[in-house]
């Protein structure tokens, strides 16, 4: 038996706190790969170690992976599959097993098919693992199904996650709109259109997991205003009371069995006191209802995918979403037989 050697595909907020993590598992990690801002830098020193780890960061994905073996590759770089597809296409094209926290990947078999298809093709032929994991993977999928199973019949389901937007950096801020006036909120989203809901593909994914059909689904984003002057650390600056201080993106899915789900993803600039969570609502027979304050996203995405790393090893080839995987639990062993 040897530990799991792995890759690290993007050194920013969260691909930090995952690197530390892993090492604290006993995780050997063999090679990095990062941006202009930390290449030829050591791991160790970049991730806030007081030692370094003689893994030197490059922006070439191909030269780590041809000079460094690894079992999987652990990417946190975006969030959308077209600009995350090349990556993901290198990592499988390299024999790599790949675990990712890029939100649109969670379940994509709907809103990109072509990618999807492409990459689970691409995954199967060269005998690997792609899975896109996080909180979504716990707080949203697994703990729905989990509750479901006290329902003897359900009507409704409603799901609420409020996020710190602050937390996951100034391009995360800036989507949002944020410090803009009500007006400008709506007339940036009639030319671009409303941005997809990371909770919406999440309940996709419970949907399918609940062995449900979609016949409907609709979005929109609704803005959330400031009633004070609050301060946003990723802009760096003020923003006024009445601005635009974050959003709602609305999802609504009928399903085949009449059964309705509703998703609320609730992404700002939280006040003092205010704090990440997310709950449930099942109505139906009983009535379930369940809730988690004060949620550590970012802590809680990064563990997440620390601890399905053994899952995606020992998964079948192919773009496998989480959904399809064993139940989620915390891991304490992570090693794997061969050299």
């Amino acid at each position: 038996m040897r530990n799991i050697k792995a890759v690290v595909y993007g050194i920013g907020e969260m691909g930090k706190i995952t690197a530390r993590m892993m090492l604290e598992k006993g995780i050997e990690i063999t090679g990095a790969i990062g941006n202009k801002s930390n290449i030829g830098m050591d791991l160790g020193e970049t991730i806030g170690l007081d030692h370094p780890l003689n893994v030197i960061i490059s922006n070439v994905a191909e030269d780590v992976f041809k000079k460094e073996k690894a079992d999987i590759v652990v990417m946190s770089v975006g969030s959308m599959m077209e600009p995350m597809y090349p990556h993901f296409q290198k990592c499988l094209k390299n024999n790599m097993n790949v675990i990712t926290i890029a939100e649109e990947a969670f379940y994509p078999w709907r809103i990109s098919p072509k990618y999807s298809k492409n990459l689970d093709e691409l995954a199967k032929k060269h005998g690997v693992t792609l899975t896109a994991c996080g909180i979504q993977d716990i707080f949203w999928l697994n703990l729905l199904t989990v509750l479901s199973g006290a329902s003897g019949l359900i009507e409704s389901v409603l799901g609420q996650a409020i996020s710190n937007a602050d937390n996951y950096g100034p391009l995360a801020v800036e989507a949002l709109n944020i410090g803009e006036t009500k007006e400008k909120f709506y007339k940036k989203q009639e030319k671009t259109g409303t941005n997809l809901s990371f909770f919406g593909i999440a309940l996709e994914s419970i949907i399918a997991d609940l062995g449900l059909k979609i016949s409907k689904k609709k979005e929109r984003m609704e803005p959330i205003l400031c009633t004070e002057d609050m301060v946003s650390k990723s802009l760096g600056k003020t923003v006024k009371s009445g601005l635009v201080i974050g959003g709602n993106q609305i999802t609504e899915i009928d399903t085949k069995e009449r059964i309705y789900f509703r998703s609320e993803f609730i992404s700002k600039i939280l006040k003092a006191g205010e704090t990440e969570k997310s709950k449930w609502i099942i109505k139906g027979v009983p009535d379930l209802y369940l809730e988690n304050e004060n949620l550590p996203g970012p802590l809680a995405t990064c563990a997440a995918m620390v601890n399905r790393i053994p899952d995606v090893i020992n998964s079948i080839p192919g773009f496998i979403t989480a959904e399809k995987l064993p139940k989620p639990k915390i891991k304490f062993n992570f090693s794997i037989s061969g050299k």
